[in-house]
């Protein structure tokens, strides 16, 4: 049941205001600007995620990085905020609202944590509590996947539910509701029921990568088919795609309406600015890079992970840019044909 204040709050978001929609270009793509707290947030871009899943670098580590080197955007779980040592939390809050400054901050609901470490502990009360704690200026419903015998209906009541409770928490935030489906018909399905129903709360959803789809055709129809969904009750609504790091994915899904992206790659790989291939994360001598950060100092003599993560870090700044640049001008689609061909990109705009 969803406890009615909750739900009173929900007029909170009509205190936020809405995104500035600078550009429209080609097929779905735009350029919007989002006021946040005295910061301005330019689409399409890239959040780098931080997570205690799989990485070998420790959250505050991460952190200090990002906030040496003036990086503006980071995405972080609220889980790992949550299990952070006691004697811990204090410093890295500090290190986040010192961040925050200058930068913004994402923060997620921690279900990719929570689910890969079968942690049943993890719930939307554990979540509310480092939603009171930590400075932030975007945020995540509690999102939760299907159950395996759950069938749609119920499925759809357990995710609104978690919307609803989830939302709006503070009113200088921007709220984003996620959606999971276990195919990408259902998905779009979920989303549009929810945006008929719930139209107040839809100004910006999130949806993660590996549930649009198995293809990058497919994937891209459904990011098509989302966006149309969005438009039709508020075309200056935000779309970000969870778990999308690879740049011509993001090419394609920013040309499809896409608006924003997370991943762990800059902590897993070497991105090559030259073929936006994803290589390994040993291999950045191989790449024969000519960024700042592999052709002078200081960066040369830094430590080798912190070089790639540098490395990578300057990569997506300078392509999300890049993305901008290419919208303004429109010259994406021409720019999709160059790297992907005209034959998806053609297609894409059939549909």
């Amino acid at each position: 049941m969803v406890d009615i204040n909750y739900l009173r709050t929900i007029r909170c978001c009509d205190l936020m205001k809405k995104p500035n929609l600078i550009h429209i270009s080609e097929k779905s793509s735009r350029i919007l600007e989002i006021p946040l707290n005295g910061k301005t947030l330019s689409t399409p871009t890239y959040f780098p995620a931080i997570s205690s899943y799989g990485i070998k670098f420790s959250l505050n580590d991460l952190l200090y990085l990002l906030k040496f080197h003036k990086y503006p955007r980071v995405l972080i779980s609220a889980y790992d905020l949550h299990h952070i040592k006691k004697t811990e939390k204090k410093k890295v809050l500090s290190l986040i609202e010192g961040y925050r400054k200058t930068g913004v901050i994402f923060l997620d609901s921690g279900l990719f944590e929570s689910s890969w470490k079968d942690d049943e502990r993890w719930n939307i009360n554990a979540y509310r509590s480092i939603l009171s704690q930590a400075k932030f200026d975007l945020y995540s419903s509690f999102d939760v996947y299907r159950a395996y015998e759950e069938s749609y209906e119920q499925f759809k009541k357990n995710t609104y539910d978690h919307i609803l409770e989830s939302s709006p928490f503070l009113n200088k935030t921007v709220f984003f509701a996620i959606f999971h489906e276990s195919s990408p018909t259902q998905l779009v399905r979920l989303v549009e029921e929810f945006v008929e129903k719930h139209s107040s709360l839809c100004r910006n959803i999130a949806v993660a990568e590996r549930d649009i789809g198995k293809s990058i055709q497919e994937r891209s129809e459904t990011v098509v088919a989302i966006r149309k969904t969005l438009d039709d009750n508020d075309n200056r609504s935000l779309l970000h795609i969870l778990g999308c790091g690879n740049p011509l994915s993001m090419l394609l899904y920013s040309f499809c309406g896409a608006d924003c992206f997370d991943s762990l790659d800059w902590l897993k790989y070497a991105i090559n600015p030259d073929n936006y291939s994803v290589d390994d994360f040993s291999h950045l001598e191989l790449l024969k890079c000519k960024c700042r950060v592999c052709t002078e100092l200081p960066y040369m003599s830094a430590d080798y992970s912190e070089k790639v993560l540098l490395h990578n870090l300057l990569f997506y700044q300078n392509f999300v840019m890049q993305m901008q640049s290419l919208i303004r001008n429109d010259n994406l689609k021409a720019y999709l044909h160059k790297w992907v061909g005209r034959n998806v990109v053609d297609q894409l705009e059939k549909y």
